[in-house]
């Protein structure tokens, strides 16, 4: 019998004990966590006007390690979109411009100055306060910015959390699964979407040996 507790949660993480559950599914589930659990991270960079001192190449790569609260209830990955179009739709790309300029005295220019173009839209900058880039008087960046729903197989900027497994107190029988979020999703949910990953796995490969047999 698989029996479930929630030991200790809050807004960043969530340890949960599980008992029963053979090692292999439980750390299968903690993977998931990890490269497997949908989030929304900055996938291209249109470089418009960089007259500061970071160069292009710099500034793209900083900007696009930006983790952002997702919505993957609402956008989903864009192999999975039936748009068909490489700019993508309103179902699985939300456009950002930054436009920042110095006058007579230096800037930072922070991760709250990323302006969505659909007002609307509930996936933003895990913090405001992320720093970009600083300006002297008189330069000026304009960046175009695309986010999509992405994996952390793909690449680490989509990596949902850092997760740990380990025996209770030399109990072989009952674990410990710890669930850190980078910030994408709170931390249940990255937990009820690595399972139902999990179930959904189960069932396709169920299925795919039911076909194969069938026609054997």
């Amino acid at each position: 019998m698989v029996e479930v507790e929630i030991i200790e949660e809050d807004e960043k993480s969530i340890k949960v004990q599980l008992e029963g559950l053979p090692l292999s599914i439980a750390n299968a589930i903690r993977r998931f966590t990890i490269n497997e659990v949908p989030t929304m991270a900055i996938e291209e960079v249109l470089i418009i006007e960089n007259t500061s001192a970071m160069p292009n190449e710099v500034l793209a790569h900083r900007i696009s390690l930006i983790p952002f609260i997702s919505d993957i209830d609402r956008y989903v990955a864009p192999e999975e979109c039936d748009c068909g179009s490489k700019l993508g739709c309103e179902k699985c790309v939300v456009r950002y411009v930054v436009r920042a300029e110095a006058l007579d005295e230096p800037i930072t220019v922070y991760s709250g100055d990323i302006i969505p173009e659909d007002p609307t839209t509930t996936v933003k900058p895990v913090s405001p306060k992320i720093p970009i880039v600083k300006l002297a008087p008189k330069q000026r960046i304009e960046i175009e910015l695309y986010v999509r729903v992405g994996k952390g197989r793909k690449n680490a900027k989509w990596q949902a959390a850092i997760s740990s497994l380990y025996e209770k107190d030399g109990e072989p029988n009952k674990r410990i699964l710890f669930i850190e979020s980078i910030g994408f999703l709170p931390p249940r949910r990255i937990l009820k979407e690595a399972v139902n990953i999990l179930k959904k796995k189960i069932q396709e490969l169920n299925e795919k040996i039911v076909r194969d047999i069938g026609a054997s």
